[in-house]
């Protein structure tokens, strides 16, 4: 088990958020930077996933309206490819502390390569287009699996958050505390 796959087993699990009351605010800053990194990785494969996914439809709508299409032609088109896929959602989003995490060796990475990787990528073209159709609905299960811890972690992330805000509003912390601290 990798590192992504033993924090995601310890994060996701139903009761990761018992007992906060009880706990140190060392503690649940540093269960907030746990489950902030996770996300980030996560993140990170839900977007590879997103672009693979973008570029099997794409080569499937081109394929539709020109009939085999070069490689070459579909890679000259790849930026507007990647960004014509859905829109963000609106508000202020979560800054990741890393652009490009480490995911050498995860299981959902190899998950994902398993699906289709990227030299599987390039060779779509011998593709049929039911093989290509059912590789969209794998990516389309893997990348909703992943949104889905995506968004327990964004949840726990939250109401850690929202326990440190309240100690320091009610007085269980103070900022001059966290200051001393720098």
């Amino acid at each position: 088990m990798t590192q992504l796959d033993s924090q995601l087993a310890r994060l996701l699990v139903d009761d990761y958020l018992d007992g906060l009351a009880d706990r140190s605010l060392d503690d649940i800053r540093a269960m907030r930077a746990d489950c902030e990194q996770a996300e980030t990785s996560v993140s990170f494969l839900r977007r590879l996933a997103q672009g693979r996914l973008d570029i099997i439809h794409a080569y499937l709508d081109r394929r539709e309206d020109q009939g085999v299409v070069a490689l070459e032609e579909l890679v000259g088109e790849l930026s507007d490819i990647m960004s014509a896929g859905p829109p963000r959602p609106g508000g202020p989003g979560r800054l990741p502390s890393a652009m490009a995490p480490d995911m050498e060796g995860g299981a959902l990475a190899s998950e994902l390569d398993q699906v289709i990787d990227a030299d599987q990528v390039t060779r779509l073209a011998e593709m049929s287009e039911e093989q290509l159709r059912a590789l969209a609905g794998e990516l389309s299960t893997f990348e909703a699996r992943v949104s889905q811890q995506r968004r327990a972690l964004h949840d726990r992330i939250d109401r850690l958050q929202g326990e440190i805000v309240s100690r320091y509003k009610t007085g269980g912390a103070s900022v001059d505390e966290l200051l001393a601290r720098g």
